[in-house]
């Protein structure tokens, strides 16, 4: 059986309430710095969601006033196709006017799977990527996916480039987002939904 003097002992224990306030003080840091990393988090996403935005805009107003990535489409002539005579417009479905997508694929620049230097202008696909790098450092030439689409616009026999004026969208895939609360930074990380913007190429000219 416990001596009267160590239960007096613990209840002076029980009552005693210094470092009360330093518990609390922890917990309520605790709470407090989460919800601070939480804010910066929130506005990294915002900022970085906004420059990959703002990048893919960039790159798709280089792209329509720049050569075209895909030499075949940039030197395109169809006249004696399917009928068409100089100054005609070229229906869309006009044999050689299909969609062409320009990529990094194995390492190299492609159109439609093709890295042929004779078909692909792996400079004109660079200088669109280095405009978008000016705007959003992480992107690299692998996140950006060029697409030309006939649209209907564009006459046989144009003089000063190709015989159709595309609409051009320029796609920005696979960043991703990076936590830096403690507790998440290097462990969870978000996969950023891809990013696009379109303008029709009625500027382009091949060179």
């Amino acid at each position: 059986m416990r001596s009267n003097e160590a239960m007096t002992r613990d209840m002076k224990l029980l009552r005693d309430r210094r470092g009360i306030s330093s518990v609390e003080f922890a917990l309520v840091c605790a709470v407090f710095f989460l919800f601070v990393f939480g804010i910066v988090d929130f506005a990294r996403a915002m900022w970085e969601w906004n420059s990959a935005a703002k990048a893919t805009q960039f790159g798709v107003r280089y792209a329509v006033v720049n050569d075209m990535v895909s030499k075949d489409l940039a030197n395109l002539k169809l006249i004696g196709v399917g009928g068409l005579g100089a100054g005609d417009p070229v229906p869309i479905g006009t044999a050689g006017t299909g969609p062409v997508i320009c990529q990094v694929l194995g390492g190299n620049v492609t159109c439609n799977g093709s890295s042929d230097a004779a078909k692909v202008d792996a400079d004109a696909f660079n200088a669109i990527v280095a405009q978008m790098q000016m705007r959003d450092s992480r992107v690299t030439a692998e996140n950006v996916v060029i697409e030309y689409r006939h649209v209907g616009l564009g006459f046989v026999g144009n003089p000063v480039g190709s015989d159709i004026d595309p609409a051009v969208t320029v796609r920005l895939t696979g960043l991703v987002f990076t936590f830096v609360t403690p507790g998440l930074s290097g462990i969870f990380t978000i996969d950023m939904p891809d990013f696009a913007a379109t303008l029709t190429g009625e500027d382009l000219r091949s060179t």
